[in-house]
């Protein structure tokens, strides 16, 4: 069991999240205020680093470092072509540091607006779901 020292996020829905702030390489910062953190759910099944949707990729000025090329996935529905992109997050709680990761949007929007932290993002830290606590702990 992770001490209570560690750092934490509560979550009351079946759903871990975490808490962090997306940054472009210009200084441009999501969400907008200073000291703010933005929850993001954890999704194991999605392979990206970090997925947002189009209209945050485009206010915030991805395409400015923009792969050349979509990544393509294969769906039940079809292919899904996703626009990608460089970029940085923070997790507040954890350190003021940047973390370089792969920034993902959908070509075609979808109407939700969640964003989501996938495996490839998850790979470089150890966190422990408390599910009787309804806990998410970085280790």
């Amino acid at each position: 069991m992770a001490d209570e020292s560690d750092i934490s996020w509560d979550y009351s829905n079946c759903s871990p999240y975490l808490g962090i702030r997306l940054t472009t390489y210009d200084g441009s910062e999501y969400p907008s205020d200073v000291n703010g953190e933005k929850l993001v759910l954890i999704d194991t099944g999605y392979d990206g680093e970090i997925c947002i949707p189009l209209w945050l990729y485009t206010e915030l000025g991805f395409e400015r470092w923009e792969e050349p090329e979509p990544k393509q996935y294969q769906s039940r529905g079809g292919d899904i072509f996703m626009r990608v992109a460089h970029g940085c997050i923070r997790i507040p709680k954890y350190s003021s540091e940047p973390i370089p990761v792969s920034v993902e949007a959908q070509e075609d929007e979808v109407t939700d607006n969640e964003i989501i932290i996938g495996a490839g993002f998850v790979k470089r830290f150890r966190l422990l779901l408390d599910g009787p606590a309804r806990k998410l702990y970085l280790l």
